[in-house]
């Protein structure tokens, strides 16, 4: 048998971790790959305290990364961060000329990160355009958790807008993946329906939705 890769991924808070340990781990693990969320530390007070989450500042994000790219048992380190929450002053962070142009954007954002870390263990992802975008994704399926069809029809009707492509189901600020999440699905709670819903309709049916995230994972196994 093959060694067992480890896989480390830091993240902005607890969804995010939720996401990694509850849904990308158990999908990983056949593959004999193993991946660990690490939330990004924000602060620290003079007593050693650490804080945790809501890192929206790039040298949080990089003094993690390369912290953890000097463990030799890690086979590679990753980060996952939205869109949206793209942390100030990181790498590509004012590629969003106009024509705004989201996926493009973001593949620069990515190469970016991988230029200024300039290890090939790292393997950086950006969710195009948060994490409620993965939800509609599963929440289109038929779903015990939404409790009521028709939320999946009337997202499955704004995912037709976009010809399907969820990762692009965004237009304003007032119209981003968690508004219409929230619209449709009024009692939404993002660290748990969000991770449930996702449970219930499979991650490969949301990495078929959304190919911004399939490539991330086939990257994962790759290394």
């Amino acid at each position: 048998m093959s060694t067992p890769r480890q896989i480390a991924i830091v993240v902005e808070g607890q969804t995010e971790s939720a996401f990694v340990s509850e849904i990308l781990a158990p999908y990983l693990q056949p593959m004999n790959v193993y991946v660990t969320p690490v939330i990004v530390k924000t602060s620290r007070l003079a007593d050693g305290t650490t804080f945790k989450g809501g890192g929206m500042v790039w040298k949080h994000y990089d003094n993690d990364i390369r912290r953890l790219l000097r463990a030799s048992h890690l086979r590679c380190v990753s980060i996952l961060v939205d869109f949206y929450a793209y942390p100030r002053n990181a790498p590509g962070a004012d590629c969003c000329a106009r024509p705004h142009r989201p996926r493009r954007c973001t593949e620069l954002r990515i190469a970016a990160m991988a230029d200024a870390v300039a290890d090939p263990r790292f393997v950086p992802h950006v969710v195009l355009h948060e994490f409620e975008t993965w939800v509609i994704a599963a929440a289109m399926e038929t779903s015990h958790v939404l409790g009521d069809q028709a939320v999946a029809k009337r997202l499955q009707v704004q995912a037709q807008s976009v010809e399907g492509d969820v990762e692009l189901l965004n237009d304003s600020s007032a119209t981003a993946p968690s508004k219409r999440v929230l619209k449709s699905w009024p009692d939404y709670d993002k660290v748990t329906d969000g991770i449930e819903v996702i449970r219930e309709a499979g991650l490969p049916v949301v990495m078929e939705r959304c190919p911004g995230l399939s490539t991330w994972v086939d990257q994962l196994l790759a290394h």
